[in-house]
């Protein structure tokens, strides 16, 4: 029976480990709102992700065309050069965010600078989860054939056990500017 005890206990002491370390992983980040500085609060998506105000204003004629439906949209950008309106740009592979520790569909490296042309657009498509926009609307992603310069940066922020995948790939509405 002195067995079972120490089970019953190490088993108890195991579980409650893992749920302190769940809610420490998952706790999400308050809103930083300044008064004295005059800085806009981040803004929370509808899955809980929180987001700066400047990613998630959409620049004026980037926004005309994302109101249209998907067809026109892709009409309108096939072609276009667009540029990283953020820093730390994190390219996907799929037209979706996973940031699982062990399976993730990022390129592998970020777009490290503000203003970097990333490419040309070669598919406009919805988010394949259905993630919606502060407006209410399914994010739209840019698929992409990379420019050399954000390739090197992608390269250069990579880790060389992962590797890198940057013949095309994927960048969401919130985070690119026309210019």
């Amino acid at each position: 029976m002195n067995n079972d005890k120490k089970l019953y206990l190490y088993s108890g002491l195991a579980i409650a480990l893992s749920v302190v370390a769940y809610v420490v992983i998952t706790k999400k980040k308050k809103a930083n709102t300044d008064p004295t500085t005059n800085v806009q609060p981040d803004v929370t998506t509808t899955t809980g992700d929180v987001i700066s105000n400047e990613q998630s204003v959409i620049d004026a004629s980037l926004q005309e065309i994302l109101k249209l439906p998907l067809a026109q949209a892709k009409s309108k950008m096939l072609g276009k050069d667009i540029y990283s309106k953020l820093e730390n740009i994190n390219p996907r592979q799929s037209a979706y965010v996973n940031n699982g520790w062990f399976i993730n569909n990022g390129v592998g490296g970020r777009i490290t600078q503000k203003d970097t042309l990333i490419g040309k657009v070669t598919d406009v498509v919805n988010d394949t989860g259905s993630l919606r926009n502060a407006s209410n609307t399914i994010y739209k992603w840019f698929k992409v054939n990379p420019s050399p310069e954000a390739i090197r940066q992608i390269k250069e922020d990579s880790n060389f056990l992962i590797g890198t995948k940057t013949d095309t790939f994927y960048v969401r509405e919130d985070v690119i500017k026309l210019k």
